[in-house]
């Protein structure tokens, strides 16, 4: 089985799924805005007193999303490799989006008044999300949403209380797994050290002189 796990966004998830399904065999969520490490652990324990020995491979969520929602994802997903000794695989937040269709696009806050925009066909990301100004994406986001011109989600409220259309939705490790299964088990890493997926460059300052 394929454990997911997604942590990029206040709402968090892990799923197990077997052999190539879509419905995951076990699934657990929980929600916080800044805490993941303080809940995540309760249902990795429960995960792992049922099914630890069926495990072959764990799929995790790179964002881009919450900085320290991502390293909390990634380091239980590179724990749980080498405890386990599964091989490990990192997978684009954006390509796990919950969506009925595999055409739509993402926006999130970037922070420093702008947003992301991101386009994904057929659930793949078709280039680095795109950082505009906030006015640029709610001006150029708004006419395609009035012309019904595709799907549009974000997980941060600011967002979608900004555009209308724009509807609240987060990606889910299950389907992190989904997107997993389509590289096989055997190309996945047991050394590989994954980093989260960054929309800049860390915004480093030095301190003010007293």
């Amino acid at each position: 089985m394929i454990l997911g796990i997604e942590t990029s966004t206040p709402r968090a998830s892990l799923a197990l799924l077997d052999g190539g399904a879509e419905a995951p065999v076990w699934e657990a969520s929980f929600e916080t805005e800044r805490a993941h490490n303080a809940v995540i652990f309760d249902p990795v324990s429960e995960m792992l007193s049922r099914y630890r020995e069926e495990i072959s491979g764990i799929a995790v969520g790179l964002g881009p999303g919450s900085y320290g929602g991502v390293r909390v994802g990634i380091a239980v997903a590179n724990g749980l490799s080498m405890i386990l000794d599964v091989p490990l695989l990192g997978v684009s937040s954006l390509e796990a989006w919950k969506s009925d269709e595999a055409d739509y696009t993402v926006l999130g806050d970037a922070r420093r008044k702008t947003f992301f925009v991101a386009r994904l066909v057929s659930r793949v990301l078709q280039c680095d999300p795109e950082l505009l100004p906030e006015d640029v994406v709610i001006e150029q986001v708004g006419r395609s949403m009035e012309a019904g011109e595709g799907d549009c989600f974000t997980a941060d409220r600011k967002v979608a209380d900004a555009i209308d259309g724009v509807r609240l939705s987060y990606p889910t490790a299950v389907g992190v797994a989904i997107r997993a299964q389509a590289t096989a088990l055997s190309e996945w890493s047991r050394d590989v050290v994954l980093e989260p997926h960054y929309l800049r460059a860390p915004y480093i300052t030095t301190p003010k002189a007293k």
